[in-house]
């Protein structure tokens, strides 16, 4: 708008130095016309008789000819020519006794006469080259020259039915605008269309900023790009430390110079919060009694590798009742990948070698001479995405302290059905849990339980947990009719209250096979079987091997 302003006030500065000029023109005219008019009056009196005696000789002349070609038709021309001639030779002798009368009265007068029909003159050239205008003025600056009041209104109209579309509500242009009348030429005169451009342009209804664009999606804006930039790096800064090199985002996320309507908002604040809020809320699953990981997994519509994924510090095979996996993880809006590069001692293990021997079982292993370990210094570029770590790529090994090998005897004698398996099963099938491991209160009192209880029907089938030797089988206080197993590793498993036994001592049982039938002796308030699994002479929970 103000370089429309500087234009304008330089079109009207021209138009009032084009009116000085006429004006001085017409005075230059005047005063040329004066000049003109004393030697005109001289002549005017010399000419009048001039022209009156041509007039009559030419009349003579005319008669003359027209009495020889007409005769009488001519007499009479000749007389109505005389009579012509004497009346115009009479008018021109009064005209210019006028003329000389009215020079002599008013010797200034030709001057008057002049000058008037200069400024006529010069009127008349005005009015052809310039035509009525109008100043308009906005804020106190001059913006246009409109060639009518009512190009202002429909000006104004159109300036807030854009405003009002772009910012999506009734907008009312409520700038100070006056018009003042003017003259100008037609060259001079504002375009409307232009005109209304401008004070568009002046509402600043359009705005430049920078959006935030995410995975095709724009979730907010600024005014600056480092605004924006600033917000991101705040959002990575959680996922980063000191070894982090660059990060960037598992999204599509792009920064960009927009045009946006002036009453967008550009909160930070709520663009931070939409940014690192969770798509989905983490969920749990409780571990109850006979859960397995993967029957959790199945369960729940999900492949062991999934649950296992969730739960990255959770022995698959080692669950206990009470305990939590997460079964679904919240996911941020924004996920956030980083790159590491880290430099870590890490242990080179022994190299193993194996020596096979008719002395051990298929599958049974026992060190000969077990070596050291050793020691490296390793750099690697690490991975992560929300801070879990994705992959890990070695740069360079350097060996700190090199590795002794380990030598392995390797069992080659087929393994007999009695011999240990390494894990163990239910000692039934079916039943319910009715006490766990761990203090309870009974017969009064708090005590400790050694091991789990599955209770069935009188005379169920009670099965070995794993292949061994039976080392008791009999009557034991309290655990009424009892039987002991001795497994390979040197494990024992005990069954009590049954109500018969099946096995004897020095038996080799396999796993699964029948060696004692439910039933409720010894401190018993019912048909059931208590399971314990001692490692090294201590009980342990049998829901963390089972």
């Amino acid at each position: 708008m103000h370089s429309m302003s500087q234009k304008l006030k330089v079109h009207i500065q021209t138009l009032r130095d084009k009116v000085g000029a006429a004006w001085s023109k017409g005075r230059e005219q005047a005063a040329r016309l004066y000049g003109q008019a004393a030697e005109k009056g001289a002549q005017v009196a010399a000419c009048t008789a001039d022209k009156a005696g041509q007039m009559r000789d030419l009349a003579a002349d005319k008669t003359a000819q027209a009495l020889a070609l007409a005769g009488d038709k001519g007499a009479q021309i000749y007389h109505l020519a005389a009579q012509k001639a004497a009346q115009g030779w009479s008018a021109a002798k009064v005209r210019g006794h006028q003329v000389r009368l009215a020079v002599a009265r008013h010797p200034v007068s030709p001057l008057l006469y002049v000058t008037i029909v200069a400024l006529a003159v010069g009127a008349v050239s005005f009015k052809g080259m310039y035509t009525r205008a109008y100043v308009l003025n906005v804020n106190g600056e001059d913006v246009a020259l409109l060639s009518d009041e009512g190009e202002l209104e429909n000006i104004v109209s159109g300036v807030e039915t854009r405003v009002a579309r772009i910012l999506g509500e009734e907008y009312d242009y409520e700038a100070d605008i006056s018009i003042t009348p003017a003259f100008a030429s037609a060259q001079e005169l504002s375009d409307a269309t232009a005109v209304e451009d401008n004070l568009f342009n002046s509402v600043g209804a359009i705005v430049e900023g920078y959006a935030l664009c995410v995975d095709g999606e724009e979730l907010g804006y600024a005014a600056t790009e480092q605004e924006l930039m600033a917000l991101l790096d705040e959002i990575a800064a959680p996922y980063m430390d000191e070894n982090t090199v660059r990060y960037d985002f598992a999204e599509d996320v792009d920064i960009y110079p927009v045009e946006i309507p002036s009453n967008t908002e550009m909160d930070l604040d709520k663009l931070r919060t939409q940014l690192t809020s969770s798509r989905v809320e983490e969920a749990y699953y409780t571990v109850e009694a006979g859960d397995t990981f993967n029957a959790v997994a199945y369960s729940l519509d999900m492949t062991p590798a999934e649950l296992e994924a969730l739960n990255p510090d959770v022995e698959p095979a080692k669950l206990w009742v009470g305990q939590q996996l997460t079964i679904q993880q919240a996911v941020p809006a924004l996920s956030i990948l980083t790159q590491s590069e880290v430099s870590y001692e890490q242990v080179v293990e022994s190299p193993v070698e194996y020596i096979e021997t008719a002395d051990m079982y298929e599958g049974d292993t026992a060190v000969k001479e077990r070596g050291a370990d050793g020691l490296a210094q390793v750099t690697a570029q690490v991975s992560y995405l929300n801070g879990v770590e994705q992959s890990r790529e070695v740069l360079s090994t350097d060996t700190i302290q090199e590795p002794t090998t380990t030598y392995i005897y390797k069992g080659t004698t087929p393994r007999p059905v009695t011999a240990s398996k390494g894990y163990y099963i239910r000692p039934i099938s079916g039943g319910t849990i009715t006490s766990g491991f761990g203090y309870r209160y009974l017969f009064g009192s708090y005590s400790f339980h050694q091991g789990v209880d599955f209770a069935s029907s009188y005379g169920t089938p009670i099965k070995a947990a794993d292949g061994g030797t039976v080392t008791y089988a009999g009557w034991q206080g309290s655990y009424g009719k009892l039987v002991v197993i001795t497994h390979d590793n040197g494990d024992k498993t005990y069954y009590a209250h049954c109500s018969s036994l099946d096995v004897s001592v020095g038996d080799k049982v396999y796993q699964g096979q029948v060696i004692a039938r439910m039933g409720s002796t010894g401190n018993s308030t019912g048909n059931h079987v208590h399971f314990e699994i001692r490692v090294n002479g201590q009980p342990v929970n049998p829901m963390d091997y089972i």
